[in-house]
């Protein structure tokens, strides 16, 4: 049995249900511990019931970890957030046997076949990482880390658990969206593991973790069942649907063009159209998006000018480029 864990709001609920319903589908008899960062992701995810899913809310884990909820009114909202992807890693593995491998995974993500070749190239490794692999006009990102947080295993052994617990405390010292040296957010401490421990493996299977960061490097093919192979033979595992913001209701903006990345009809038609349609049927079924306010914290960053004058930008030119995604076309 694998174990799991995950946090979202009411804000990526959708999102969220979309990555743990397909990794069920691919990972029968999976535990997955999600941490609700709001009531209102609480409240319906309790109501849902979702099998094999255990829930705790941010109250309650703020209250079993104080040294967390000490450093929160140093945080804006989106450094509070990277640093929970450092800790909850070590509250969920306090429940694993011993050699169970514990997962923290990002909630945009979505599973298309079995995990079985990561956890295969983890055989006798206690910590796993996948890399972003960029293609070479995005190397200057890896300023921001070689690997990405979207997917880190750590295995219940003294080796794992003392990996865990190091970058729980390495996030919780330190946790912000700005590269200070050797350090950003949660991500680039990644990095750090292979020189501080052993057993340290990289995933390197094409199908793992690809994104809009690193198609450049890959083809992907969709079989006549339905199925994507990676680069000739390799099936998809996950795909990694980072960046995907909906700019109003029904219309989707997609990042490939923040990274020059190509969004190919199989990318376009196969990936993203089936997502977007997939998130739509989550929101009706489950009666849409909770309207609860969005999170807040004492602390907040306002958008810098690079960012304002940047936007619209990469606006236009995913327009140009065909690189939004509209709900009536997803149900065509």
């Amino acid at each position: 049995m694998h174990r799991y864990c995950t946090f979202f709001d009411h804000r990526y609920l959708d999102r969220g249900l979309a990555m743990i319903r397909s990794l069920r589908d691919v990972d029968p008899g999976c535990r997955i511990s999600v941490l609700c960062l709001t009531p209102a992701c609480e409240r319906e995810l309790a109501r849902l019931a979702e099998p094999g899913v255990t829930l705790a809310s941010l109250e309650e884990f703020e209250r079993d970890n104080p040294d967390v909820l000490a450093i929160k009114d140093t945080r804006c909202l989106r450094d509070y957030y990277f640093t929970l992807s450092g800790c909850i890693v070590s509250s969920a593995m306090r429940d694993a046997d011993d050699g169970e491998i514990v997962t923290y995974l990002d909630a945009d993500l979505l599973f298309y076949s079995s995990p079985g070749p990561i956890f295969e190239a983890m055989a006798d490794a206690s910590v796993g990482v996948i890399g972003h692999r960029f293609h070479w006009w995005a190397k200057r990102l890896e300023k921001y880390g070689k690997f990405n947080v979207g997917w880190v295993s750590f295995r219940a052994d003294d080796v794992g658990r003392e990996a865990a617990r190091w970058w729980r405390e390495s996030c919780i010292e330190w946790c912000y969206g700005g590269v200070d040296g050797d350090r950003f957010a949660d991500q680039k401490y990644l990095e750090h593991f292979f020189r501080k421990f052993p057993r340290v493996v990289e995933i390197t299977h094409p199908g793992a973790n690809l994104g809009p960061w690193n198609i450049c490097r890959h083809s992907i093919a969709q079989r006549a069942d339905g199925s994507f192979v990676v680069d000739g033979g390799f099936p998809l595992i996950f795909f990694h649907f980072s960046g995907v913001k909906e700019l109003e209701p029904g219309r989707f903006l997609c990042s490939h063009v923040s990274y020059l990345g190509p969004f190919s009809r199989t990318v376009r038609r196969g990936l993203y159209l089936p997502y977007i349609a997939l998130l739509e049927r989550i929101r009706v079924t489950i009666g849409g998006l909770p309207r609860d306010p969005a999170p807040c914290l004492s602390i907040v960053l306002p958008p810098t000018t690079r960012e304002r004058l940047l936007a619209p930008v990469i606006r236009t030119a995913a327009r140009w480029a065909g690189h939004y995604v509209e709900q009536a076309e997803a149900r065509r």
